[in-house]
């Protein structure tokens, strides 16, 4: 990693894998100067050496997702605390949109409200934005949003879309196939960790319960999931690479990271491998890059569970 961080942004576009953000201090240690708003790349046929590309404002608790070949960033969070005072926390709006080959970042409508720790995907050519909560500064408790979010990437200008959601989560993971959005894990409004999957029918419109993620530390706290080739893809702090059975009711096991990891991300590496990168083992922050290839033949990590009826 160009730099050791938790709670960033990745997305794989056009043989790169593009970074941005991130929190670069000890947990739990909030202070402007450990956020970062640094943008890199690498190409991933060579893996060798990263691309500085131009910086934007500082943020961590956020997604990038990619949209015919420019790179996006949604909300997120940044300190405004000096180091060694009281956290001072605020969720942002910021929507902008890199151009690789302008080489700098374009602002786009903001969100409805300020939002971190929540997850973003596109499905054909709508962008999708679900969970997190929003900051609002000091001791102040914060906003949990009932609604995921909408953009259609080809008339942004058009403004977000708001819909309900049946859940109150951050650190969760997003990820996409068919007409289907997997919300996957997280914390809730409780503080309570979640192994909860629920999954939004963009062609209906209802929301219903998939499998839980298998037990483990943290159940599915600051997970990282992700689609390839029609097939979801999940890991979280117990370390296995998951993903989702064919028919939809359990996970399976198909790999596993050499390091265990929270914070991270796990994005496509062509068409049949993955990389999982950044986040942090529970004492430190992991700068090293796994490429990861699933197994051929995976093993059940979970009894299937029965959906329940769309909410």
């Amino acid at each position: 990693m160009p730099e050791a961080v938790t709670s960033f942004g990745a997305v794989t576009d056009g043989g790169w894998l593009y970074v941005f953000g991130g929190h670069k201090g000890e947990r739990h240690d909030y202070s402007a100067d450990q956020v970062s708003g640094l943008f890199h790349r690498l190409k991933l046929n060579e893996g060798k050496t990263w691309e500085s590309l131009p910086a934007s404002a500082p943020s961590q608790g956020l997604p990038l997702i990619s949209y015919r070949s420019s790179i996006y960033r949604i909300g997120g969070m940044a300190a405004r605390n000096p180091s060694g005072t009281k956290q001072d926390l605020f969720s942002t709006a910021h929507f902008e949109r890199f151009d690789p080959r302008r080489g700098q970042w374009e602002k786009l409508v903001p969100l409805p409200a300020p939002r971190s720790s929540h997850d973003a995907v596109v499905l054909g050519d709508k962008l999708y934005v679900a969970g997190g909560w929003h900051l609002t500064g000091g001791t102040n408790k914060p906003v949990w949003p009932a609604n995921a979010l909408m953009l259609d990437l080809k008339n942004p200008g058009a403004g977000w879309r708001e819909f309900p959601q049946p859940f109150q989560r951050r650190a969760i993971a997003v990820a996409a196939h068919g007409s289907r959005l997997y919300c996957i894990g997280g914390m809730n409004s409780d503080n309570q960790t979640t192994l909860a999957v629920d999954i939004y029918d963009t062609a209906t419109g209802q929301w219903s319960k998939g499998p839980e993620l298998p037990p483990g530390k943290h159940k599915g706290f600051s997970c990282s999931a992700i689609a390839q080739n029609g097939r979801i893809y999940a890991n979280a702090f117990q370390g296995d690479l998951l993903r989702l059975a064919s028919d939809g009711n359990s996970w399976e096991i198909v790999g596993r990271v050499q390091h265990p990891r929270l914070s991270h991300r796990i994005v496509t590496a062509g068409a049949t491998q993955l990389i999982a990168l950044g986040g942090e083992d529970g004492e430190e922050k992991r700068p090293e890059l796994e490429l990861l290839t699933p197994l051929s033949t995976p093993r059940v990590a979970a009894k299937a569970t029965t959906a329940m009826n769309a909410q």
